[in-house]
């Protein structure tokens, strides 16, 4: 008997056609993710917003290139907010006082320490009330390098068969996130240093459903992720982690996922309910200069 590689999974690519009256978008791949031109966040009115809001729902990230090279904090975070209520991070001390909302990631071409972000990671799944949408603003990117990978989570679940979605459907796991402390190199407040954690933050947990569903569109989607999914409740250590180690290979499956290359001056948004994503750190010897934002999700059913 042959076991099928979870590695040669197909899917099906989107309708292709017109897909914006406003705006020009072409598609990153067949799983999920577009690029969007023709779209000023600064002088984005009512209707390019209930839009753009749509086409995270299509395509689940969205990256708009070719902003102003003039845009400023402020505009940035005033984007954000009509995204909707913008969340501040505990762990990270704000580089503009003014605006506690925008998280600053800055690595200079020097810089040895740990790659933030690197492991498939859904924002915030260790919290009661995950991170709903974020935004990532690039204004120095590396000349090569520093890609982000994605991962369609609402794809991963629809692919699955019948009899394993039935046995998940009803389950839930923990995600939890810890200080890194000595582990890695992490030299200033913002990186999660040991500094960073007060004691009742040294760890985070949540418990959360394996099967998901987007408040908006009302799709399921398989939440888990590698970096923060630890448990799955009711099993075993052992049973948890086979089926987990199934799920993390599973939805990283290439024709489950998207990878978005950086250009100066693009702002990348993404839905942290139906995906998962992968900061690439191989630009060593470059600086790359970006700036987040986290809008506020909800607890997850």
């Amino acid at each position: 008997m042959s076991m099928q590689n979870i590695w040669s999974v197909q899917t099906e690519a989107p309708a292709l056609g017109k897909l914006s009256e406003r705006f020009d978008i072409d598609l990153v791949a067949g799983a999920m993710g577009a690029r969007v031109g023709g779209l000023d966040v600064s002088s984005l009115d009512d209707e390019g917003v209930s839009e753009l809001r749509g086409l995270l729902h299509q395509f689940k990230a969205v990256m708009l290139n070719d902003q102003r090279a003039d845009l400023d904090v402020a505009a940035y975070a005033e984007f954000g907010r009509r995204l909707g209520p913008l969340a501040t991070d505990p762990y990270v001390d704000p580089i503009f006082p003014e605006q506690p909302e925008v998280m600053g990631l800055v690595r200079e071409a020097n810089d040895s320490a740990y790659n933030f972000g690197g492991d498939w990671h859904s924002d915030g799944s260790y919290l009661e009330e995950p991170g709903g949408l974020t935004v990532l603003w690039s204004r120095d990117v590396p000349p090569v390098g520093g890609d982000t990978l994605f991962s369609n989570l609402e794809l991963a679940w629809h692919m699955l068969s019948p009899t394993f979605k039935d046995m998940l459907a009803s389950r839930r796991c923990i995600h939890a996130a810890t200080g890194y402390g000595a582990s890695v190199d992490a030299p200033k407040k913002g990186d999660y240093s040991p500094e960073s954690f007060a004691p009742e933050l040294q760890r985070i947990e949540a418990v959360h459903p394996i099967k998901r569903t987007h408040p908006e569109t009302g799709a399921h989607s398989l939440y888990v992720n590698q970096a923060y999914t630890t448990q799955i409740e009711g099993c075993t250590p052992d049973e948890s982690a086979g089926i987990l180690k199934f799920l993390f290979d599973w939805s990283a499956s290439p024709a489950m996922t998207a990878r978005f290359s950086w250009q100066p001056n693009s702002i990348l948004i993404w839905d942290n309910r139906n995906t998962a994503h992968y900061a690439i750190g191989d630009y060593g010897g470059h600086r790359r200069e970006m700036y987040r934002l986290a809008v506020t999700g909800e607890k997850p059913v």
